[in-house]
């Protein structure tokens, strides 16, 4: 499948596009518009008007979880990450704030928008697999905590 989004890709824009590729679609392929720019037969995402936007104070990110039933805890704990870093009011997560500056980081490192989502996706894949070994932790160690 083909999506497109706005240019510059800030943090809601690249983890959706990973969270798509990811978990929905391996072979999906990005396009970049500007706003209010059309792409006939392609998806838009983290624009005015489209589904997977932003919805009832939630980010992009979220509304394509929604959409996908996608219900992993770790990506919905990302999901807020991602959230408290993209919206200004959002903020929820320590992590959001640090998300926000690395996010902004990248689009200094290159011009080429497809070469930000590559930049994006390592770390993104690391804050994955750190959330996904948190919660482990915290199952594994639940039942210790109970009172005998």
């Amino acid at each position: 499948m083909r999506y497109y989004t706005r240019r510059r890709p800030h943090v809601d824009r690249c983890a959706s596009a990973w969270l798509l590729k990811r978990f929905e679609d391996p072979k999906a392929e990005f396009a970049f518009v500007e706003e209010g720019d059309r792409l006939p037969g392609a998806i838009p995402f983290d624009m005015s008007g489209a589904e997977l936007g932003h919805r009832r104070g939630r980010c992009t990110f979220e509304a394509i979880l929604a959409k996908h039933k996608l219900k992993d805890p770790a990506l919905v704990e990302l999901g807020r990450i991602i959230r408290s870093a993209d919206l200004l009011d959002a903020d929820e997560t320590l992590e959001g704030p640090g998300m926000d500056l690395l996010f902004r980081g990248l689009l200094h490192l290159t011009q080429d928008d497809h070469a930000v989502l590559a930049l994006a996706e390592p770390i993104l894949d690391a804050l994955y697999a750190a959330l996904r070994e948190r919660g482990s932790r915290r199952v594994r160690r639940e039942p210790s905590r109970r009172k005998r």
